[in-house]
């Protein structure tokens, strides 16, 4: 008797499990496009703050909410006004990075650094079973809602007399390249797009990430499969957002000692895009805010590539 409840049991616990996971797969792949128009909707307030941060520096924070509820803050930082309007590079970097990101560019410049906080409201470290039951489905929405975030953010801008509204570049920096790739395959009015130490293969690009973390092995596969489908990584797939900016340019930008995307993965991404692109290789390891040398050589990059992303009127 004992021994068939038990039986059935576990039989019981592994068709939930099943099923829970076919649906977690069949949830994840769904096509977003109508939802991604729903979401962004229109902005229906606007609240900023400007401040003079250094000679010639001006620095703005800006908060954007929709007719949907979509709620999304980033930080603008730019020279002196100027008198014709200025291309902006927007910055989708590091979850703890965000705004903060306009902070690595230093002198601006004559162009406009945007850099973007990802519209999650949960705490940044989670411990306990319970408490990342209560992050996951804030985690998720936060996952489609970056990409609409980002052409809300569009709208707002080409507003602005300082933009320049057909030199709207994405910047997307290790974990913020799928959700780049996402919205500028969706949003034809950002002009080129910047993909910075970033995977073709989101999953793949995962799994290193999980490989650093835990030890076991075995784990490593089947944790980046769940976790994948958890952060709507068909939805999000880069090789296949990639192509679709076609036939706007595309700049694909890797690094030699990348210690954290898979070996090849650049290449691959660069082979995705359909053109016209580029592809420069760097040395060193991947791209992180103390890593001084490496996000001073990404910024010559962008200023050598500016020409082939955005072409001056």
């Amino acid at each position: 008797m004992v021994r068939s409840i038990v039986k059935y049991g576990l039989l019981f616990v592994v068709l939930l499990v099943t099923a829970a996971l076919s649906w977690l797969r069949w949830e994840s792949s769904r096509p977003r496009d109508a939802w991604f128009d729903a979401r962004q909707g229109r902005i229906v307030s606007v609240v900023s703050e400007t401040a003079i941060t250094g000679p010639g520096r001006w620095s703005e924070s800006v908060q954007l909410i929709s007719s949907s509820g979509l709620q999304v803050s980033f930080r603008v930082v730019r020279g002196t006004p100027a008198g014709t309007p200025l291309p902006v590079l927007l910055v989708l970097g590091g979850h703890r990075t965000g705004s903060d990101a306009v902070d690595l560019f230093g002198e601006v410049g004559q162009r406009v650094v945007i850099g973007v906080d990802y519209p999650y409201d949960g705490p940044d470290k989670v411990r306990g079973v319970f408490n990342i039951a209560k992050t996951i489905p804030l985690a998720r929405r936060a996952f489609l809602d970056t990409t609409p975030a980002v052409s809300l953010i569009v709208d707002w801008l080409v507003q602005q007399a300082w933009a320049d509204a057909s030199r709207i570049i994405v910047v997307g920096a290790s974990l913020g390249v799928p959700f780049a790739a996402s919205a500028a395959a969706r949003d034809s009015r950002i002009a080129g797009m910047m993909l910075v130490h970033g995977a073709a293969d989101n999953r793949l690009w995962l799994e290193a990430q999980i490989a650093r973390r835990i030890d076991t092995k075995a784990l490593h596969y089947p944790v980046s499969v769940v976790l994948h489908w958890l952060a709507y990584g068909p939805v999000l797939e880069t090789s296949k957002n990639v192509a679709g900016v076609a036939p706007r340019p595309v700049l694909i930008v890797g690094a030699r000692d990348d210690e954290r995307t898979p070996a090849g993965q650049t290449e691959l991404l660069y082979a995705a895009a359909i053109g016209p692109k580029r592809m420069r290789i760097t040395e060193g390891q991947h791209i992180e805010p103390d890593r001084k040398d490496i996000i001073a050589e990404l910024l010559r990059i962008a200023d050598e590539e500016m020409i082939f992303l955005a072409p001056a009127n």
